[in-house]
């Protein structure tokens, strides 16, 4: 860690931002954001509240591994009908001071416990109050865009009170911008980072993740070891909206950030599948980043592999949640099991399961089972010591 993160350094006046996170991840989240040095003033569900300076801010969205959305305050005011948000964000919010005629904009909105009901219609509302104020002004009104805006407004109304703000990282965090293609069912980024991150693999063992599927736990484990930035290949972002952005402290936060990377070590990081298709995705994923081709990659079923030397191994096993799967998936758990307890002696495994009862079809001892959100099922991370066939 740089001397530079490792207290905060934002001014008592710095607005409260909100880093939206994926459930569960909230404790890991924490950790990260008080590393690149934002003060944490509350959490919640799904997310945090944060105290952050200018650098702090550009560190998180270029930096962060965990955060989805960073969330900059524009306005909130209780709200309690849908003419009352057109009257509050046409009046009290100066539209073409945050951005221009020629920029596309875009607005997530999302509504829970409210006099309004309808996330969409909110949106709807929000979007005709920005052009009315654009059209007051200036006779015109900027294009709406939901596949390519060049900024992003965030509209969040619970129990009658709402929240407006730019999204700083001008979409979500997770999209790193590696995944060139993608399997069936692929590990979001900031989950698979998460892991990573919860395992505190540090590149003193080799890593293996022997159902690899597309890649993304070696992508990022492979960022995490050579300290490749999460935004490094990440085009766009929101921060030149903000009204006191600094392109020269942007600047200088990802060149400090670049010179942090660090090479791949020979032979530390593989990955197998049984399917041809699944590598080949993986290496057009993988080879998007610095030193990705240097990953060692091979077509071939687990059971194949044979015995291992002491490493780190981490996977995410298929889950199983079709009709007619779950007998199959035992199965498949059952016989990665054996392959652990028989060939990875010595070795630490992490297995991301399906669910918590997928654990026990491992028929290893787990040193402990963490609950993670992977979207919306309630999947499990287990931790598995190898020990000798005989004491396990």
């Amino acid at each position: 860690m740089r001397p530079d993160t490792q207290r905060n350094h934002q001014r008592d006046d710095s607005p409260l931002c909100f880093a939206q996170v994926a459930g569960s991840l909230e404790w890991v989240a924490r950790n990260e954001l008080e590393e690149l040095g934002a003060k944490v003033i509350r959490e919640i569900p799904r997310g945090l509240y944060i105290k952050a300076d200018k650098k702090v801010l550009y560190r998180i969205v270029y930096e962060s591994r965990i955060v989805q959305r960073l969330l900059f305050p524009i306005k909130s005011f209780p709200c309690h009908s849908e003419k009352y948000l057109y009257q509050q964000a046409v009046k009290n919010i100066d539209w073409p001071a945050i951005f221009g005629l020629e920029d596309k904009f875009s607005i997530e909105a999302n509504v829970s416990g409210s006099a309004i009901k309808h996330s969409l219609y909110a949106g709807q509302i929000l979007k005709d109050a920005i052009c009315d104020s654009f059209r007051a002004v200036n006779g015109k009104r900027p294009d709406f865009s939901a596949k390519e805006p060049d900024i992003i407004f965030n509209l969040h109304i619970k129990n009658n009170q709402a929240d407006i703000s730019l999204d700083l990282g001008g979409g979500s965090l997770h999209r790193r911008g590696y995944r060139t293609l993608a399997g069936a069912a692929p590990l979001q980024e900031t989950l698979a980072a998460a892991i990573i991150r919860i395992t505190g693999w540090d590149g003193e063992l080799p890593l293996l993740d022997p159902m690899c599927g597309s890649g993304t736990l070696l992508a990022e484990a492979l960022m995490s070891y050579c300290r490749i930035p999460a935004g490094y290949l990440r085009k766009t972002n929101g921060l030149r909206y903000l009204p006191d952005y600094d392109e020269k402290l942007w600047l200088l936060v990802k060149r400090e950030a670049n010179a942090g990377m660090r090479e791949l070590k020979p032979g530390l990081i593989r990955g197998s599948d049984i399917s041809q298709a699944n590598i080949e995705i993986a290496m057009s994923n993988l080879t998007s980043l610095p030193w990705g081709g240097e990953i060692l990659l091979k077509v071939s079923d687990f059971k194949a592999l044979g015995k291992q030397a002491v490493q780190t191994i981490v996977t995410n096993p298929p889950y199983g949640i079709r009709i007619g799967e779950s007998e199959s998936i035992k199965l498949l758990y059952n016989d990665l099991g054996a392959w652990l307890r028989e060939n990875c002696t010595g070795s630490t495994a992490y297995v991301l399961c399906g669910s918590a009862e997928l654990v026990s079809e491992l028929k290893l001892r787990n040193r402990w089972v963490k609950k993670l959100k992977n979207g919306d099922l309630e999947t499990a991370l287990a931790k598995l010591l190898l020990k000798e066939s005989k004491n396990a």
